[in-house]
C-alpha cells in the first residue's frame, strides 16, 4: 500500500511539474476597456455583449497562457492607458493585447485567437521558406534552369525579408519579398547559369533572411537535393574533340613514330602480303591501346573514390600539362636521356616478341610504358575521367589512339618514307601537342578552378 501511495505521488508530482513547466511562459495580457452602455442601444450594446464574448472565450481557450483585465472605459486607469493607446473617447469596449495590438469596434474571435497563440509561441515575427521548386531535376552543363522559392509568412505582422538561393554552398541570386503580409505567401523564379558548374548532383538551399525579433529560424531555411548537372550536347561534343587530340597525339608522338619505324621494319619485313601486314600492325596497336586502358581505368577509379582531390588534383595536372606544353614547344627545355630508339631493350623485345602475334601484343602493350611521351599526355586528361563521361571519354581516346595505327596500316608499303616525314616535321608535331595542352589548361584554370574558388 505504501508503493502504491509512493507511485501516485509521484505521478501527481510528474503531472504538476508538466503543467507548471507549460505554462511557467509570460501569459499574454488582454486588456479590455468596456462601457456597459443602455440597452436602449441597441448597436453599441451588441458591440459590448460581442466583445465581451470574445474575451471569454479566449480566457477559457488558453486559461492561465492568458491574463484578462477589464477595466471600466471611464475610470481613471481607463482614461490614462486609453489615451496612451490612441483610443477615442467613444471607442468604448476596445481590446488590446500585450500592451500594443489595438482592436476597435467589432473584433473576430479567430483572428484574436491568431494573435494570442502567435505571442504564447513566439511567432509574432516569423518568415519561412516553404517549397523550392526547379524545373528540372537535370540540366546540361552551359545550360540554364528555373528554381522556384516559395516564401510565407507565418506571423501576424507585414514582413520584409530577403530570399537568398545557394548552389552547393554557392550563392546564385537575391530577391525581396515587400510587404508580405501575415499567412500569405509570394513565389520567386531564380534562373541558375551553370555554365563552367562540374558534373554531378547538386544541394539547393534557399534561405529567408531573419527579420527583426523573429526567434523560429528552422523554418527559414529549406534544402532540396537532387538537381543533376550532366554534359549538354555541344559539351560533350567538346569534351569528345579534346578526348580525341588527346588519343592521337599521344600515338602520333615523335617519340612513338620514331619507334614505330624501327619495329615495323621487323614487322613488315617479313611479308609483302597487304591482308597480312595491316593485321599485324592492328595487333601491336591493340596491346598499345590495351596497356591505355588499364592505366586509364586505374587513374580513373583513383579520382572517382576520391572526390575531394578532385579540385587540388585539377590544379596540378593543369600545371604539369603547361609545363609539359611550354617543352613541346621547345620554350622549356626538360632535359632527356639517350635516345628512345637506341635503348637495347627495345631493340631486344622487338627482335624477341615480333614473330608471334602475342609477341606483337605484348610489344605494343609493353612500349606503351616505354614511351617517355605517352604517360604526361595522359594524365592531363584525368580531370576529364568523371562517372559521367567515363565510358565515352575513353572510348573516343582509344579512337583517337589507334587512328595513327590505321593510317601506318593501310599505307604500310611506304610506313619507312613516312617516318622519316615524321621526324622531319617533328618539331610541328611537338608545337601542336604543347599548343593543345596549353590550351586546354588554361581553359580548365579560368572556366572551372577559378570560378569555383569564387
Amino acid at each position: 500500500m505504501d508503493m502504491q501511495q509512493f507511485a501516485l505521488a509521484l505521478c501527481l508530482f510528474v503531472v504538476l511539474s508538466y503543467v507548471r513547466v507549460g505554462y511557467s511562459m509570460e501569459p499574454v495580457v488582454i486588456e479590455f476597456f468596456y462601457y456597459r452602455p443602455c440597452p436602449c442601444e441597441a448597436e453599441q450594446y451588441a458591440l459590448y455583449e460581442h466583445n465581451g464574448h470574445v474575451v471569454n472565450n479566449i480566457q477559457i481557450m488558453y486559461g492561465s497562457g492568458v491574463l484578462v483585465e477589464r477595466v471600466y472605459f471611464y475610470s481613471e486607469e481607463g482614461e490614462m492607458k486609453t489615451g496612451e493607446y490612441g483610443i477615442g473617447i467613444e471607442d468604448w469596449n476596445a481590446i488590446v493585447i500585450n500592451y500594443e495590438r489595438v482592436f476597435l469596434g467589432y473584433v473576430n474571435e479567430t483572428y484574436v485567437g491568431e494573435i494570442v497563440g502567435a505571442y504564447l509561441t513566439d511567432s509574432v515575427h516569423d518568415v519561412s521558406i516553404i517549397r523550392v521548386t526547379p524545373s528540372s531535376s537535370t540540366v546540361g552543363i552551359g545550360e540554364r534552369i528555373n528554381i522556384t522559392v516559395a516564401a510565407k509568412n507565418l506571423g501576424i505582422e507585414n514582413e520584409s525579408f530577403n530570399v537568398r538561393l545557394y548552389c552547393n554552398e554557392t550563392l546564385t541570386g537575391t530577391q525581396l519579398a515587400t510587404d508580405l503580409c501575415p499567412n500569405r505567401e509570394i513565389s520567386m523564379i531564380f534562373v541558375w547559369d551553370t555554365t563552367n558548374q562540374a558534373f554531378g548532383e547538386y544541394i539547393i538551399k534557399a534561405e529567408a533572411e531573419p527579420v527583426t525579433n523573429e526567434t523560429k529560424l528552422a523554418n527559414n531555411v529549406y534544402v532540396y537535393r537532387g538537381i543533376e548537372v550532366r554534359s549538354s550536347s555541344s559539351g560533350l561534343v567538346a569534351w569528345g574533340v579534346l578526348a580525341f587530340s588527346f588519343g592521337f597525339f599521344e600515338a602520333f608522338s615523335p617519340c612513338l613514330i620514331v619507334l614505330l619505324s624501327f619495329i615495323l621494319s621487323y614487322t613488315l619485313g617479313e611479308t609483302s602480303h597487304f591482308k597480312e601486314s595491316f593485321l599485324r600492325v592492328m595487333v601491336f596497336g591493340m596491346g598499345f591501346i590495351s596497356a591505355t586502358l588499364l592505366l586509364a581505368v586505374a587513374l580513373g577509379l583513383l579520382l572517382l573514390s576520391t572526390p575531394s582531390v578532385q579540385y587540388f588534383l585539377t590544379w596540378i595536372v593543369c600545371i604539369f600539362a603547361v609545363v609539359l606544353g611550354l617543352n613541346l614547344l621547345g620554350v622549356l627545355r626538360i632535359p632527356s636521356k639517350m635516345p628512345l630508339q637506341s635503348k637495347p631493350l627495345i631493340k631486344e623485345l622487338a627482335r624477341k616478341y615480333v614473330i608471334t602475334y602475342a609477341g606483337l601484343f605484348l610489344l605494343g602493350f609493353t612500349f606503351y610504358f616505354l614511351d617517355p611521351c605517352i604517360a604526361p599526355i595522359f594524365v592531363s586528361m584525368m580531370p576529364l575521367l568523371l562517372p559521367e563521361t567515363l565510358f565515352f571519354t575513353l572510348l573516343v581516346f582509344c579512337l583517337g589512339a589507334i587512328t595513327p595505327f590505321i593510317g601506318i596500316a593501310v599505307f604500310a608499303g611506304s610506313v619507312s618514307k613516312l617516318a622519316r616525314g615524321a621526324y622531319r616535321h617533328r618539331l610541328e608535331i611537338r608545337a601542336i601537342g604543347g599548343l593543345i595542352l596549353i590550351i586546354y589548361a588554361l581553359y580548365l584554370v579560368f572556366f572551372y578552378l577559378i570560378p569555383t574558388v569564387t
